[in-house]
């Protein structure tokens, strides 16, 4: 079969995102030039590229079938242990490495780091100068994590702790998380394959966000940061809740691609 005519056959099947990331993984980054060549599958290929059809059509997530997924140019194993890093996390990783270096931060925390592809590309990025840490509650989390900290041979600390129980207080120039913040029993086809740990937060999915904000000041140096990434719903709530402590001073709302407020940049300015 025609690799182009399998393109055209499936092009309705998957997402186009995913469609393509699936050739580039297959063949190369320049598989579009294969579609213009009449280049044959190979009969291997194209039994696996139909098994991958199979499960995705039952709602599997690409990115678990093929057991990991692009993050900032990097590419990161995943399995259903780890929630798969997403585009909008993204703004919250390159808002974390331009505060680090505007500010020559030194001591960094990832918190609830999942498979650590935050911390990890932090690190890719500034190389030696942070000490990052990467904490999770998941012990199963934290193992991808150090395989992907093995695969990117890269210098952070995996740390297995509740949120901030297991750091000393004034330990932190940046605090970073992307916590679980979906509303208990929201479910779609996509979520049901990806970890609960990793998703649900309560009734408003504010669970695990109000807990950051009323603990991380305590774990932050003064003047530090902290980035958090929140739910579209949730930038009034983040709000009010700033105004009313008078710990934080807000220093930029983080939008995503499609224009919603989904993370805020804070810094630790007490009275």
């Amino acid at each position: 079969m025609k690799l182009k005519d399998w393109f055209k056959t499936n092009s309705t099947i998957f997402s186009d995102t995913d469609l393509r990331y699936l050739l580039k993984n297959f063949f190369t980054s320049n598989y579009f030039l294969l579609l213009e060549q009449e280049t044959n599958i190979d009969p291997e290929k194209l039994i696996r590229l139909e098994e991958i059809k199979q499960a995705y059509v039952k709602g599997v997530p690409l990115a678990y079938i093929l057991g990991k997924e692009e993050f900032l140019g990097w590419e990161f194993k995943v399995n259903n242990n780890v929630l798969i890093p997403r585009k909008e996390t993204e703004l919250i990783a390159e808002k974390s490495i331009e505060i680090i270096k505007n500010n020559c931060l030194k001591t960094i925390l990832d918190l609830c780091c999942g498979s650590g592809n935050i911390a990890i590309s932090i690190k890719n990025t500034l190389g030696l100068g942070p000490i990052i840490f990467s904490s999770d509650l998941s012990i199963k989390a934290l193992n991808v994590a150090k395989l992907n900290k093995d695969l990117h041979k890269s210098d952070i600390h995996l740390i297995n702790s509740d949120l901030l129980k297991g750091f000393k207080y004034k330990s932190f120039d940046l605090i970073v998380s992307n916590p679980p913040y979906v509303e208990t029993g929201f479910i779609n086809e996509s979520l049901k394959h990806e970890p609960d740990t990793a998703l649900y937060a309560g009734k408003e999915g504010l669970f695990f966000i109000n807990r950051i904000l009323n603990q991380a000041y305590l774990y932050l140096k003064d003047k530090s940061f902290l980035i958090l990434e929140f739910g579209y719903k949730h930038k009034g709530w983040v709000e009010e809740f700033i105004n009313k402590t008078k710990v934080y001073k807000i220093v930029e709302w983080i939008k995503d691609y499609s224009g919603h407020f989904r993370g805020v940049i804070l810094r630790l300015e007490p009275e």
